[in-house]
């Protein structure tokens, strides 16, 4: 029929070129920054090698499941180990045996348990850690492989001296170990903030400090900050430290020093060696 179109000859609009798709949001550094008695501790995170206990951590943190806690169990030149909510009450006949009611699976992983590593703290049996972790105040070899390390600390570590310097007497929970404190270092807060935030605080804290005549000194470590953009008070300061190295010990030192079991599970009490043989364990 003249003058009709074939289907095929109808030319419409031509198609839009697909949208792209959106490109899933770079995940955001964070850092954790622990607020105690006795000053600030600030610490990065190994997400990659441990995503779930670093998720863990900061929702508990989130939740301010660590408010208000202490450091219930403190080895001078091996760890120092906190995360019990009975902890609220330094003279808890329980203390060391709280948790958040659930337990998470280990990581373990290849970082090594050198001083500033923070890691978490189990039972002795598989998959029970929870809540509790330690800060190392020494490197222990002995604990590689066998707990796991989530991060480490990189500001603050003049504050991890001062708790770990802490007075201890015997602890009615862990037979033969002086490691309960007698001065109590109280978690006031643990918030999880932005890396970038902090280290734009430090920066800004160091250009400050580096302005300033020679011999007036505020005071305060240049290296810490105290930014609004990380929420940290006037006046207040740590040290900024290196990643700690993860290089093993030579033969022949790494079992010099104690192991976490922490007072947790009665069952794992009765076996504890004399002081500075036991691990941290803990739920």
């Amino acid at each position: 029929m003249a003058g009709a179109a074939w289907a095929d000859d109808v030319k419409g609009p031509a198609p839009k070129p697909a949208a792209k798709a959106a490109k899933p949001a770079k995940p955001v550094d964070e850092v954790a920054v622990f607020e105690t008695s006795k000053g600030r501790m600030v610490a990065e995170f190994w997400e990659k090698d441990a995503p779930q206990t670093v998720a863990n951590f900061k929702k508990l943190a989130r939740q301010g499941f660590y408010n208000g806690t202490g450091f219930h169990r403190i080895m001078k030149g091996f760890m120092i180990q906190g995360g019990d909510p009975n902890s609220k009450n330094p003279n808890a006949p329980d203390l060391g045996t709280g948790g958040p009611g659930y337990n998470i699976n280990d990581e373990f992983n290849s970082h090594l348990h050198v001083k500033g590593v923070l890691s978490m703290a189990h039972t002795g049996a598989p998959n029970s850690g929870g809540s509790q972790f330690f800060i190392m105040h020494g490197a222990n070899a002995g604990l590689d492989g066998k707990y796991t390390a989530f991060g480490h600390l990189i500001a603050g570590m003049d504050v991890l001296d001062k708790i770990a310097n802490s007075p201890t007497g015997p602890n009615p929970g862990m037979p033969n170990e002086n490691s309960k404190p007698l001065e109590w270092t109280t978690i006031k807060s643990v918030r999880i903030i932005p890396k970038a935030a902090f280290t734009a605080s430090a920066a800004a804290a160091k250009k400050a400090e580096a302005s300033k005549p020679a011999g007036k000194s505020s005071g305060t470590k240049a290296s810490m900050g105290t930014g609004a953009g990380m929420g940290m008070k006037a006046g207040e300061s740590g040290t900024t430290t290196a990643p700690p190295a993860e290089t093993a010990k030579p033969a022949g030192e790494a079992g010099d020093k104690a192991t976490p079991e922490s007072p947790t599970q009665p069952q794992s009490q009765g076996g504890n060696e004399p002081q500075g043989g036991n691990e941290p364990s803990g739920k």
